[in-house]
This record gives structure tokens, sequence and C-alpha cells, in this order.
């Protein structure tokens, strides 16, 4: 059975200043599917589709997973501290997991189907000659050198994480964390154009890319809190934090290095929080060192971390590996929370679930019941 997958996505931004212990600034981007259209061909058939809203089921698991664990707070990487384990940290650890079983394009062990989601991160040297950018001064000069750098990583992720048998049949919008600075990004730098790169000598936005003809970038600060449960803002926010918790985890196990943990820790256990949180997203980079057997992973083309270098022979890109584990035998990790929607149904009065319907004209389908209890690794 051959099969075609059509994306309408919408793509959260995150940046951070500063990578730990580098020169390095970064810039993730998350691209998250409010409609799935599953075109399938055999022959005895023919022709059949299929659309549902990852978007939508992945924050009603998101919404269960703040309720399972009381959290309301804002989910912040920066905000992780402390060594002994607490109730909240679940909450985390969960987030994180959800957003890694997000990511597969096969074999969810979380949702009941896969949500087919993207993240890309770029990093690079604080050190740059700014000059070449333009502007009248030096704030305006770095924002115009991180829009190229956007602009960079959105062409390449489209091209590199999609292709013709998954397709982004339309970018809906970019919505970027904290409000802008001087000025908002500018949307004809960062987004149109890749629509006429071609005209100028660079290679051409490929066929299975599409921007919507009104996609546009939004400033949203990233405290839910701020919304109300049933608006769009309060769904990208959300959304946001999952972005910032990717970036994070991925900073941590690319440029720190974290032990391997087997099991999560109890309530009042002491340990280094991060890396417990970080796991699920370390094994998932690890998954590179399989070699041609990647190509067989749920995760194979979710994900693509680079460190960027700007130089006299030009821009040159590096893949940026995980940090080396010791003990590789150790890299299993379980979470041991077997949940359902079945079980856990959200209550009458949870947020309802609106926000797809705006989007997209198709009916909205239900989320679906999770799988039982959640491993992190597998294919």
């Amino acid at each position: 059975m051959n099969s075609t997958s059509y994306h309408r996505v919408i793509v959260y931004h995150d940046e951070t200043k500063d990578v730990s212990g580098r020169n390095l600034k970064g810039h993730v981007l998350f691209f998250v599917p409010v409609r799935l259209l599953v075109e399938s061909e055999t022959s005895l058939l023919g022709t059949s589709q299929e659309g549902y809203f990852p978007q939508e089921m992945f924050l009603s698991e998101l919404i269960r997973c703040r309720q399972k664990f009381a959290c309301d707070g804002k989910l912040h990487f920066a905000e992780i501290s402390g060594q002994t384990w607490k109730k909240y940290d679940n909450a985390y650890l969960r987030a994180v997991a959800l957003a890694v079983d997000a990511l597969r394009s096969k074999s969810p062990q979380i949702f009941p189907r896969p949500l087919c989601c993207k993240v890309a991160a770029i990093f690079y040297s604080k050190d740059a000659d700014w000059a070449i950018y333009g502007g009248d001064s030096r704030k305006e000069q770095k924002l115009r050198h991180d829009e190229t750098l956007l602009r960079i990583l959105l062409k390449g992720a489209c091209h590199y994480l999609y292709d013709s048998s998954n397709s982004v049949e339309e970018v809906v919008r970019i919505i970027s964390d904290g409000n802008p600075a001087h000025r908002m990004l500018d949307e004809d730098r960062v987004v149109w154009r890749l629509t006429y790169d071609g005209f100028y000598g660079k290679s051409p936005l490929r066929d299975h890319v599409t921007f919507s003809s009104d996609a546009s970038i939004i400033h949203l600060p990233s405290d839910h809190k701020n919304y109300q449960p049933d608006t769009e803002e309060y769904m990208h926010a959300n959304f946001l934090q999952i972005a910032d918790l990717l970036l994070g985890a991925i900073m941590r196990a690319c440029y720190m290095g974290t032990r391997p943990i087997k099991t999560v820790p109890k309530i009042g256990e002491h340990c280094i929080k991060r890396e417990v949180i970080v796991q699920p997203v370390k094994e998932m980079l690890e998954k590179r060192k399989r070699g041609s057997g990647f190509r067989y992973s749920g995760h194979y083309k979710s994900f693509v971390v680079t460190q960027v270098t700007f130089g006299k022979d030009g821009v040159n890109f590096q893949e940026v590996q995980s940090a080396h584990i010791q003990d590789e035998d150790s890299l299993q990790m379980s979470l041991p929370i077997n949940d359902s929607v079945a079980q856990h149904a959200l209550p009458p009065d949870a947020a309802p679930l609106r926000f797809a319907a705006r989007l997209s004209s198709v009916p909205l389908g239900g989320a679906g019941s999770l799988l039982g209890e959640t491993m992190w690794t597998g294919t």
C-alpha cells in the first residue's frame, strides 16, 4: 500500500541567548500539524483519504498531564532546578515524553496514531560580523542576522524533514515566543524571500513545501495563564512551552551530556533533575548512531540539530551529535504511568478544544486513547 501525507502545520519558534559553557546561541522550530491528511492507494480498494488533528490530540494530553500532576505553571526548561524529585517534576518529564512521542512518524507509544511533529534546532556563535547585515544600529544588525538564520533553518527543515510523500501542504503561520525586540520579525525576510529564492540564483523552495498566502509571524508571550483556556492564544502558549523544553533538552544532551537513567525517581529521591527530564530526547538523538538502521525508526527525519559557522569560504553546517554516554547498556528508561483517556477523562469544565476548527474546514475528530505503559526507547 502506498500512502502520501499532507501536513497543514503551525511552526513554533523559540530561542536561547546562551548555551551554557559555549559561546553559542540557538533557535528551535517545532512543527505541529493542525491537520494531517493521509491518502492511501491499494490495487484492490483504490484511493482513500483519512484526516485527523495532531495539534488537538497533543494539547488534550498536555492538559491531562497538567491536571494529573497539579501543574498549572509555565513549563520552562530554565526553571528546572534542585536535586530532590517532586510531583511537579513528573509534569516536566511527561511533557517531554509526549513531545518525543509526538515526533514519531510511525509506531507511537503514547498517542493512538502518529502525530508526525518535527523539530529543528540551529546553534551559532555569538561572535559575528554584524555589519554585513545592514541596518543603522547594532540591535538592528543582530535582528537581521537572526532573521537570516531563521530563514535558513525554516527552509532547511522543510526540505530535509519533509518530502514528496510527506509534504507540507501549508505552513499556516509561525508563532514566536515573547514580545518582539525593537521591531517584529520581518515576514518578508524570514518567509516570503523563500518563495522567490529561485529568481536570485538560490535553490528554490521545493515543490512539496507551500506557505499559506496569508502566512504570518505572530509574537506571543508563552505563559498560558495569561489567556482564557478556550482561546487560540492559550493553545499556542502551551506549544511554545513545548518548543522551549525541546530546545533546552537538546542543548543539555548535545553540549553538556547526561548520564543514563534507568527509572523515574520516586518523590523525595535525590537526583539531578535535568538529567532525568532530558532522557527521552537524549535517547531519541542517540538513535542516529544506528547508521543506516536509523531509517527504520519512527524518529527518522523527525528532527535535525545543526551548528552553523560563517567563514570566508561561505556558510558551513555541521550536524551536532549528543554528548558521549557512559554505560551504553543502561539506555532504556521506562515511565511507569499507565493512563488512558478512558480511565482519566477530562472533567466537564476542561478547556474545550475548538482551536483546530477555526483553522480547518474538516470536522474535528476525537483525540482517541493512550496506549498503556509508556516506553521511550524502541524504533
